[in-house]
């Protein structure tokens, strides 16, 4: 029944299954492999960053009262399992 629609209107299964034959922004590659490739992207970031879209994330600090609740989680952690080392060899 599917395939005798698809067979019927040809264009109704190019419109479900757009497939890339071919490449596709060969030039927004991640990893230009070419030398005109390399200039391109090479253009275009300098052009990203001449408009300000180019934005470097900022590190965020950590909070002084959760690195002292760190501290503490891991020194009371140290302290059981000293606890605990210790039941297991004095039985």
């Amino acid at each position: 029944m599917i395939a005798s629609n698809y067979r019927k209107f040809p264009e109704a299964l190019a419109l479900q299954m757009p497939l890339q034959f071919g490449r596709l922004l060969v030039w927004a590659t991640s990893r230009p492999t070419t030398r005109i490739l390399r200039a391109i992207r090479a253009e275009r970031g300098a052009a990203f960053k001449a408009a300000g879209r180019v934005a470097y994330p900022e590190r965020k600090s950590t909070p002084q009262w959760v690195r002292d609740a760190a501290k503490a989680s891991r020194a009371l952690g140290l302290r059981v399992k000293a606890l605990c080392m210790g039941l297991v060899y004095s039985g």
